[in-house]
């Protein structure tokens, strides 16, 4: 399964690319890459950007920006 699946799932529900999500977050698409990969976390600053693009509130941040697979 791929890391942060849900967040995949939000960006095509709401028809944005990575790059778009990134250009909204003001960060680099490479950033935003190394942020989906799961190798840099998100910032509480770049979830609430993103979290305002993609209509998702900060008490559901928790299903879109933390990886849980590295838990099992």
């Amino acid at each position: 399964m791929k890391k942060f699946y849900n967040l995949r799932v939000r960006f095509a529900e709401c028809e944005v690319s990575q790059s778009e999500v990134a250009n909204a977050a003001q960060i680099a698409p490479s950033t935003m890459t190394a942020r989906m990969n799961g190798t840099q976390p998100f910032t509480s600053w770049e979830m609430e950007k993103i979290g305002k693009l993609l209509k998702i509130e900060p008490p559901e941040f928790y299903k879109y920006f933390f990886d849980r697979s590295r838990q099992q």
